[in-house]
């Protein structure tokens, strides 16, 4: 039976033991960061690695410290604890903060080989929900935990010892010493925004585009390795292009695909004697999307050592093509026998 009484205040619900704020505020972090990063052009953006970051450092890490430590704060913070003491009486916040950066990075290496060895590849869609999946999981578990202990003996955040602190300090002493406290609150505040706002929006510096070339393995993996090097002149061979646009909006481009024949120079440049267009593509990619594409490469010259380039342009390419003009460019060495 409840014996909650009509006159309770929010912050006495908040403050009683028996309600996980922390757990609850990690599960609904992960849930949160899934759901964002999951919708179209937020994944790669400045917005996804501003989520991401602690569910990867952090918030693994703090449940894990919660599961193992689920007793109440110690009531002062000497020194020279013992193990047994920790486990009697708990860690303290500060120590649970500190040490949820430190498990969380012990925890990646672990949850890397686990999802290597499963049925799923490592990917980023993969590591996503492994993360989110591990710090809710572990989050229950700990409040479990927690709860099955004695009330006066668990872990609960201070948010009474919060509140009544900062309602003394903008109620009690003088006006002026009322105002500093209050400038002070807003100016951490403020930081923080700021910190918050660098990371989530990106600068004029960061905006390029990316541009790769891939293969497929013997299981169908796109991989960056084990390109096609050998070709039978007009034997057709596939090389996938890809394209990820981190210029912060809607983008056209131009992929101007040359078969070169060069000369390495003595100042490890390399001087193109002749040169032949495969093909071109004009794909326009939404902020913060990849576009991918396969080519059958089909060369129309012999040789070896041939570069095989694919060049970049923002809008429509060059009327003379090179590697110094494009936007960016990435290329494979190929040989061709007739």
């Amino acid at each position: 039976m409840s014996h909650e009484t009509s006159d309770e205040t929010l912050v006495d619900r908040l403050a009683r033991p028996a309600l996980p704020l922390d757990l609850l505020a990690v599960v609904g972090y992960a849930v949160v960061t899934v759901v964002v990063l999951s919708q179209p052009g937020v994944y790669g953006s400045s917005l996804a690695v501003a989520l991401g970051l602690p569910l990867v450092f952090f918030a693994p890490g703090y449940a894990l410290v919660a599961l193992l430590f689920p007793g109440s704060t110690p009531d002062d913070a000497r020194s020279g604890r013992t193990l047994a003491d920790v486990r009697q009486h708990g860690l303290s916040g500060n120590e649970r903060v500190a040490l949820g950066f430190g498990l969380s990075v012990a925890l990646l290496p672990t949850l890397g080989v686990t999802v290597e060895f499963s049925p799923w590849t490592i990917a980023p869609a993969t590591v996503l929900l492994s993360l989110a999946g591990l710090a809710s999981g572990l989050s229950v578990a700990a409040a479990i935990r927690r709860l099955r202990r004695p009330a006066d003996r668990r872990f609960s955040l201070p948010v009474r010892a919060w509140f009544d602190g900062g309602r003394r300090a903008t109620t009690t002493g003088s006006v002026a010493d009322r105002a500093l406290n209050v400038g002070l609150a807003a100016a951490v505040v403020l930081a923080v925004a700021t910190m918050g706002y660098a990371v989530a929006v990106p600068s004029d510096g960061e905006e390029f585009t990316n541009v790769s070339l891939l293969s497929r393995n013997d299981t169908g993996e796109l991989v960056a390795d084990d390109y096609p090097r050998n070709f039978e002149r007009g034997e057709s061979k596939p090389l996938v292009v890809e394209l990820s646009n981190r210029e912060g909006e809607r983008t056209s481009y131009s992929v101007v695909v040359e078969l070169q024949r060069v000369s390495q120079s003595g100042d490890g440049g390399a001087k193109v004697l002749e040169e032949r267009t495969l093909a071109t593509f004009t794909p326009t990619v939404d902020a913060g999307q990849q576009w991918r594409t396969t080519h059958e490469v089909t060369p129309t010259m012999t040789g070896d050592n041939l570069r095989l380039v694919y060049l970049v342009y923002e809008g429509d390419p060059a009327e003379d093509p090179t590697t110094e003009n494009a936007y960016r460019n990435v290329h494979v060495w190929v040989n061709v026998t007739a």
